[in-house]
């Protein structure tokens, strides 16, 4: 039979919201230097017609990805702290 205890391990939170940091910090690297070769390709290698203008515009909305994955990761890793205080402000009440 299931029991009523409600288990939360504080540290694994805290762990997984620091690994959502890191990594988010690691995708917008990788996003940025995906970013940096698909203007290089433009300005070296492709610089007219229309494959050209069909580039400039995939970096146009890539480009839109900088800092994002960051960003969110550090919402995520906000969220995680901000319920773990909660539940410990109730836990107070319990115990």
């Amino acid at each position: 039979m299931a029991g009523s205890e409600l288990i939360i391990d504080d540290d694994f939170c805290k762990a997984m919201g620091t690994y959502f940091v890191k990594r988010g910090e690691e995708l917008d690297q990788m996003i940025s230097d995906y970013i940096t070769v698909l203007k290089y390709v433009r300005n070296k290698g492709i610089v007219s017609g229309d494959v050209a203008t069909a580039l400039s515009a995939y970096i146009s909305y890539a480009s839109k990805l900088s800092n994002q994955i960051g960003t969110v990761s550090t919402s995520i890793n906000k969220q995680i702290n901000t319920f773990l205080t909660r539940v410990d402000d109730a836990d107070q009440y319990l115990f």
